[in-house]
């Protein structure tokens, strides 16, 4: 799920075919990216209801962007951003979520590119945005649902023997700050915190060794499933990434997050305040 800069390079120059996406706002990457590189708005979009048929309308959205891109399913994405933050492993994510059979990561961004010798230039490609405006109801029939926890998962998560993780910040997670889209300020009971930025360090990923064990701190385990939320599903990605460099397998994302459970005031949480 990762590559460096360097081995990018070389494969590259030995002919190795990939598709370059940067996720990054689209004015930085008009200014300067990778040769080639497509432009993909992967954060801005939530779901607006994490039911089955609310999951499936979300492969249909990034379906429906990656086909503006003009691009097939049968190649390898590289998705990068300035440095490795939440943007570019939500697009892998996305990528796998929708059936690819492998999608990459740029280890360092494109600080590392640049570092490591790679040309920039400014971009002038195919640029989209995965939009919950985009309204089909068609189905994507490779999408791997088991990437994804519904509301309805997450319910009865303990009961199931699975494990939820919460990405956001101590702040978040205790209740002492809440975005001004949520009406309620807590998390959901029963999980534990795993602090997005902790698992990366001068923008790349601590190696596998350093996230297992941090992993482990956290209580985490990879027989079990584990689930992982945020606010509206991005930084929730970056934790995924670093469990699966990890060696988990059973991830999924709670892609309807605090933002949907905050909303439903029927459901439970918890607060420190």
């Amino acid at each position: 799920m990762l590559i460096n800069a360097i081995d990018l390079l070389q494969r590259m120059k030995t002919g190795e075919q990939f598709v370059l996406i940067d996720v990054r706002e689209k004015a930085d990457w008009q200014r300067q990216t990778l040769p080639g590189a497509y432009h993909l708005n992967v954060y801005d979009y939530f779901i607006p209801d994490s039911t089955e048929y609310g999951v499936q309308q979300m492969a249909n959205a990034f379906h429906h962007a990656w086909q503006q891109l003009l691009l097939g399913d049968n190649v390898t994405p590289v998705f990068f951003e300035q440095q490795v933050g939440m943007r570019s492993p939500r697009g892998a994510w996305f990528a796998l979520f929708s059936g690819m059979e492998q999608a990459l990561i740029l280890d360092g961004g494109l600080d590392s590119w640049i570092a490591a010798g790679g040309e920039w230039l400014p971009g002038n490609g195919y640029s989209a945005t995965v939009s919950p405006e985009y309204f089909d109801s068609s189905t994507v029939p490779k999408a791997r649902h088991q990437l994804v926890a519904t509301r309805e998962e997450v319910l009865s998560i303990h009961q199931n023997g699975s494990i939820l993780v919460d990405a956001r910040r101590p702040s978040e997670f205790n209740g002492k700050f809440a975005h001004d889209c949520c009406h309620r300020a807590g998390r959901i009971p029963g999980a534990v915190l795993l602090f997005w930025e902790d698992v990366l360090q001068d923008g790349k990923f601590l190696d596998p060794a350093a996230l297992r064990c941090l992993a482990e701190k956290t209580g985490l385990s990879a027989n079990q499933r584990t689930v992982i939320y945020c606010h509206r599903g991005a930084r929730a990605a970056t934790i995924y990434a670093a469990l699966s460099l990890a060696g988990f397998k059973n991830l999924a994302i709670y892609v309807g997050s605090w933002h949907e459970w905050a909303e439903h005031r029927e459901l439970p949480m918890l607060s420190d305040i």
